[in-house]
């Protein structure tokens, strides 16, 4: 055996043990109240997880998990338990100070020019930004004309049992390719870790266009794709953005 494959074997050894720390470190965030679960998962996670399985610092790793959080508005008390969690996984009688600051520093660190706007892990436009552009279409149509009424939330969901880290990878490149796919000024937007939401114009190309997202985006990646229209108020579309972005089971 090269000393290639004996690498890719050593490297595939540390990502199996991290996955098998990832899992019970997930469910305890979850059990002390980490809601929605989907949004738990970040690459940082991961980093944290194979720092731990090899023995290496895991100052490092802890900063680049608060930063993470951070960019995704989780506040600093929330990111603390989270680290509590995998203290309790792993054993620890307590989180190391040292552990504690580097979170704390990073969370710091990654909330300076924080883009509210955006998600950091996909760059789509996030929920917040989601809602206000619906918002705004309401507030149209109230003061001059209809405007949400000529509009369409187009649905591209991928599959909620999908291991965090492929639908992670998925929603990225799915975004890549929507934002390139739509060209008329619709806004692609992240409503959930599963779902992507784009704010279209109804339009009779809209109709052959979500024929061909079916037959070839979503068809490559395992994505079902439907539209809804804007319902009539403001209250409602709030509901129907309510339901995109709560996990299938609770629906």
């Amino acid at each position: 055996m090269g000393e290639t494959e004996v690498g890719a074997g050593a490297r595939g050894s540390v990502v199996r043990r991290a996955r098998e720390l990832r899992a019970p470190w997930g469910r305890r965030s979850g059990e002390r109240g980490w809601i929605p679960s989907e949004d738990w998962w970040t690459p940082s996670v991961d980093a944290v997880c194979e720092a731990y399985t090899t023995g290496t610092d895991l100052t490092e790793p802890c900063t680049r998990l608060g930063e993470a959080r951070a960019r995704s508005g989780v506040e600093v008390g929330r990111a603390l338990a989270d680290l509590d969690a995998f203290g309790e996984v792993v054993g620890w009688e307590h989180v190391p100070l040292a552990l504690v600051r580097a979170l704390a520093e990073g969370w710091v660190e990654g909330g300076r020019g924080r883009d509210t706007c955006q998600d950091p892990l996909t760059g789509l436009a996030n929920e917040a930004y989601l809602r206000t552009r619906v918002r705004e279409l309401y507030r149209s149509a109230e003061e001059t004309v209809p405007a949400a009424f000529d509009h369409h939330l187009v649905v591209v969901a991928l599959d909620p049992t999908l291991d965090p880290w492929r639908r992670a990878a998925r929603l990225i490149v799915l975004g890549h390719e929507l934002n390139r796919f739509f060209t008329r000024g619709e806004s692609v937007c992240l409503a959930s870790r599963a779902r992507i939401a784009v704010v279209a114009r109804d339009e009779p190309a809209l109709r052959t266009e979500i024929d061909e997202l079916r037959s070839g985006i979503g068809w490559e990646h395992g994505a079902a794709v439907w539209s809804v229209p804007l319902p009539a108020t403001h209250r409602e579309a709030s509901a129907l953005l309510d339901g995109l972005g709560r996990p299938p089971c609770e629906e």
